[in-house]
């Protein structure tokens, strides 16, 4: 596997984000960054798909080439060291120079993958996971802030390669912390395969982020009664759901398929490996904006 993509890909997957071939610069990277976050979700809908009809963990993975190839064809996603090693191999594929890191959210180890990149002598933390919607400068002696439609994201240096990542509009004030050290590309295969095991994480529970019309939609399936809520800067609304029509409603959101959806949603009640084809009734189609 490489970090680099074919050109037919790098160029398929830049008409699926709507992009042109630039130069690799402090600008293009930003607008990468909210081309991605208003087309390709963060969602645990495809690892639990493939994880429940693939027999064993290590022939899980989504590697960049099925990554992208799912994205234009499904409008997958996924969630943050599949997704962030796929960004990752298209702006390696640009002409972007940097490395992955694997980071913490609070007192869980090492659960969050995110990029950094070297870019004019500086650094930048770029994350399309959480989402930061911006590239924010990494500085080792004060802290930096990067203003965006959604939030403000400021990296304080906390240690020694270390930062926390905070954000302004957003009840939890703290991102996660980023350890900016670089991570072998062996060792974070194998991060990758093992996040397809039972311990692994976002196999239980469906969830979806998307920018949508200028706004961060998401849904949690352990959310109850069953919601999709939209935030910016200007603030919070929720839209519930009814459960008749889950699957359907979230497929119109944001436009996944809806019966990879349906089944995402039964099989985070059957154990990890039951490889049953669901057969959920298709409920009727509703307009949800």
């Amino acid at each position: 596997m490489s970090y680099i993509l074919t050109d037919l890909l790098k160029n398929d997957t830049l008409k699926y984000l709507g992009t042109p071939v630039e130069a690799p610069e402090l600008g293009y990277l930003n607008h990468l960054i909210r081309a991605y976050t208003c087309k390709v979700p963060w969602e645990s809908v495809s690892r639990i798909v493939k994880r429940h009809t693939t027999s064993a963990p290590v022939d899980c993975p989504r590697w960049p080439e099925e990554f992208w190839h799912d994205a234009i064809r499904y409008g997958f996603g996924g969630t943050c060291f599949e997704s962030s090693l796929a960004f990752f191999a298209l702006l390696s594929s640009l002409g972007y120079d940097g490395y992955l890191t694997v980071n913490d959210m609070g007192t869980t180890r090492a659960c969050h993958a995110a990029i950094v990149l070297l870019l004019n002598g500086r650094k930048y933390l770029v994350d399309i996971t959480i989402p930061v919607h911006g590239a924010v400068e990494i500085d080792p002696q004060k802290s930096t802030t990067k203003s965006t439609d959604f939030h403000d994201y400021t990296l304080v240096p906390t240690g020694v390669d270390i930062y926390q990542v905070e954000r302004s509009h957003h009840p939890q004030r703290y991102a996660f912390t980023l350890i900016d050290r670089p991570v072998d590309l062996g060792d974070y295969q194998a991060i990758v395969e093992k996040d397809y095991t039972d311990t692994g994480f976002f196999l239980r529970g469906v969830v979806m982020v998307k920018v949508i019309e200028n706004k961060v939609w998401r849904f949690f399936s352990d959310h109850k009664p069953y919601r999709m809520e939209s935030f910016n800067k200007e603030g919070r609304t929720e839209m519930n759901l009814s459960p008749e029509r889950l699957a359907v409603s979230l497929a119109q959101q944001f436009q996944m398929p809806e019966d990879k959806i349906s089944a995402a949603l039964l099989w985070i009640h059957h154990p990890i490996g039951q490889t049953r084809r669901p057969g959920l009734p298709v409920p009727g189609r509703v307009r949800c904006r």
